[in-house]
């Protein structure tokens, strides 16, 4: 019962009535309650008892079990549309790192500067956990947990490395030490990046060769994040298996479900 809440379950018992093609005074005389009642039942104004629910839908053909799973398959796929959409804007955000990155240490700095690039850092940041959030509701989706876990760990290593590039930008360091302590996080993020690919490639097997392949390359970025020297080369596998995990978001929104619209 804890996904059937107000105002989504109005909305939904509203649309199965409408399906149905009944008015509410004939969906009232099938289970026995008042018209006012449902009006403000489908209007979200009250959450019923369960068994007055289950009388609802009982009236409109539907079992609870089926709605209250059409309803989690909708507020999943809201979540995946969020995700996909922000994984977009972090790849775009990515080039304005890079640069804001390779340019912190440079001479006559802008005065806005510091500004845009803890802007930069943030918005990249919660663009990204957005987009691992989404790989998070895939994993509940499909049982599978180490693509749970690899999304969390993702998660908190870029928030950990974003907000530390943020405190150093106000702290006296120089551009070689800049660049060795980068080196470091990127063996953090290896090995995050690792279990989150063999994570992704597991679901190959019920997304198809599109989440193999972003698994694959997850992996190969992973590792050679963790031999230190190739962490540079070891992007581009990376931002290539950001662009099909944004494609595999994309499609399992795309999987809509009628009860729940």
């Amino acid at each position: 019962m804890e996904h059937l809440k107000q105002p989504q379950l109005g909305r939904t018992i509203l649309n199965l009535r409408q399906l149905k093609k009944l008015t509410q005074e004939e969906l009232v005389e099938q289970c026995n309650i008042n018209v006012r009642t449902l009006q403000r039942i489908e209007a979200g104004e009250v959450t019923p008892r369960e068994y007055t629910i289950r009388a609802i839908l009982t009236a409109l053909d539907y079992d609870l079990d089926e709605v209250q799973k059409a309803i989690e398959q909708k507020s999943g796929n809201q979540r995946l549309q969020m995700a996909w959409i922000a994984g977009l804007i972090y790849f775009i955000l990515g080039v304005f790192e890079a640069v804001a990155d390779f340019t912190r240490f440079s001479d006559d700095l802008p005065f806005y500067f510091h500004l845009a690039y803890t802007s930069i850092k943030l918005l990249s940041v919660i663009t990204f956990v957005i987009f691992m959030m989404g790989f998070v509701v895939i994993g509940e989706r499909y049982a599978n947990s180490i693509v749970k876990i690899g999304a969390w760990l993702m998660g908190a290593s870029v928030a950990i490395v974003g907000v530390y590039d943020i405190i150093s930008l106000f702290s006296p360091m120089t551009e070689d030490d800049f660049w060795l302590i980068k080196g470091g996080e990127a063996v953090m993020f290896g090995g995050a990046d690792i279990v989150f690919g063999i994570g992704l490639f597991k679901l190959g097997h019920t997304l198809g060769r599109l989440a193999k392949v972003a698994g694959i390359l997850e992996i190969a970025a992973g590792a050679m994040f963790l031999t230190f020297i190739l962490a540079l080369p070891g992007l581009f596998f990376w931002s290539a298996a950001i662009v099909l995990e944004v494609v595999i978001l994309y499609q399992c929104y795309d999987q809509r479900t009628e009860v729940g619209a």
